[in-house]
């Protein structure tokens, strides 16, 4: 089961995960995760892409269908 415990940490409230949850979410310095409600008490919780996991994202994308692409535009 995924577990995030909050603590109090000088002002600020964080949530610790577990094994699992850190297994899981993968968390590197500097992450930024999205927390939004689902249905009643559940929570969805995703992972922002950095700006530069985006463009190398869309870059594979592009080279991926560049063939077809250029099949299009003719």
């Amino acid at each position: 089961m995924i577990v995030l415990k909050a603590e109090q940490q000088g002002d600020d409230v964080v949530l610790v995960p577990n094994d699992e949850a850190r297994e899981r979410l993968a968390p590197q310095p500097g992450d930024i995760f999205v927390v939004s409600e689902a249905d009643g008490d559940r929570l969805v919780i995703s992972k922002r892409a950095s700006q530069d996991e985006r463009f190398e994202r869309g870059k594979a994308f592009l080279e991926r269908y560049r063939s077809t692409f250029e099949d299009l535009a003719k």
